[in-house]
């Protein structure tokens, strides 16, 4: 990886706060630090990238990140990435974003020149209860949005339908739903919630079990397909979930799994395999979620609609994110941009 454009460098730690903490199985995901790291170039272009670990589907603490980081701008030479994947994701954003700054485009259209300025995104929705759900999921198709995700698996599952059925209510036809359990079900038990789900339409549920092996034996009973989420955030994860046809789409994080080139490459393998490729945020910052969107612009990955309209979740973000609006993603210039 060389850097003959780079003159400079920045590591900031910065604090991303949620309106409200965003409950998963793996417990509730809050407020959080990340890493932002800034590249110049002798013309005074900046590039950005963010390291963002998040515990259940990240390796690496955010310290361990910072380290790889900083392990990596001491190496004269930095011909090596970092050795850990939101240490990597970061690095990688940095020098494509700046690339794309020094070329004067925005970063989708430096990775690909055909590739569209904006995207219709699915909103991730909440509520415990069904009546929550459904003003929350009425809310995003009034915003325009045509797809929503709910999770499901922390409260029991005769609750989890009502909270789907007053969704599918809610949000009417036209409207796709998915659904995230986060491997909250046993292998025994999740065949007979999807059978007690599927007369609802859901459009894929991921990671409904965990692990490879379980997912493979999921899938070929599922009533409804099935997407591999947090089996398939390493690169080894996903080629073993590509490799086991595990599943029928795999869910891509290109911040855990280290960066756009990265998943870039692990898009084309899911697909050769026969996988679809939905791309979502790791619920990071604005630079993580710009580098995520312009990505899915520039590789296609646009059915089923990304996962990326998380930024609506924070309240205050590390940097400019791109613009939302109509349930879509706009891509441009700034995206990605620190403020200060």
């Amino acid at each position: 990886m060389s850097l003959p454009g780079v003159t400079g460098a920045r590591l900031l730690r910065r604090t991303l706060r949620l309106h409200r903490p965003v409950v998963t199985a793996h417990g509730p995901v809050g407020d959080r630090e990340v890493l932002l790291l800034g590249l110049s170039d002798a013309d005074g272009n900046t590039g950005w990238g963010e390291a963002a670990p998040l515990p259940g589907f990240t390796p690496e603490t955010l310290d361990e990140a910072g380290e790889a980081i900083l392990a990596w701008l001491d190496d004269g030479d930095r011909a090596d990435p970092p050795a850990t994947p939101t240490a990597r994701a970061a690095v990688d954003g940095a020098l494509l974003h700046l690339a794309a700054r020094a070329a004067g485009m925005p970063l989708h259209r430096h990775l690909n020149p055909d590739s569209p300025s904006s995207m219709a995104v699915s909103a991730l929705v909440g509520g415990d209860t069904a009546e929550e759900l459904a003003v929350a999921g009425r809310a995003a198709v009034d915003a325009g949005h045509r797809a929503v995700k709910a999770k499901v698996g922390v409260l029991d599952i005769g609750t989890d339908v009502a909270r789907v059925v007053a969704l599918s209510d809610a949000v009417g036809d036209g409207v796709a739903i998915r659904l995230d359990a986060n491997g909250a079900w046993s292998t025994d038990e999740a065949p007979g919630h999807l059978e007690r789900l599927a007369h609802l339409g859901v459009e894929f549920v991921e990671e409904p079990v965990a692990g490879v092996e379980a997912l493979a034996a999921l899938r070929a009973a599922s009533p409804i397909p099935v997407a591999a989420d947090e089996s398939a955030t390493t690169p080894e994860g996903f080629e073993a979930v590509v490799s086991a046809g595990a599943a029928d789409l795999v869910v891509l994080k290109p911040s855990a799994v280290g960066g756009i080139a990265v998943a870039a490459d692990l898009a084309g393998r899911a697909r050769n395999g026969g996988l679809g490729v939905v791309v979502t945020s790791l619920l990071e910052g604005a630079v993580g979620i710009s580098h995520a969107a312009h990505l899915a612009s520039a590789i296609g990955a646009l059915d089923p609609v990304p996962g990326l309209a998380t930024g609506a979740l924070v309240a205050t973000d590390v940097a400019q994110p791109p613009r939302l609006a109509a349930g879509r993603l706009h891509l441009g210039l700034g995206d990605g941009l620190p403020d200060g």
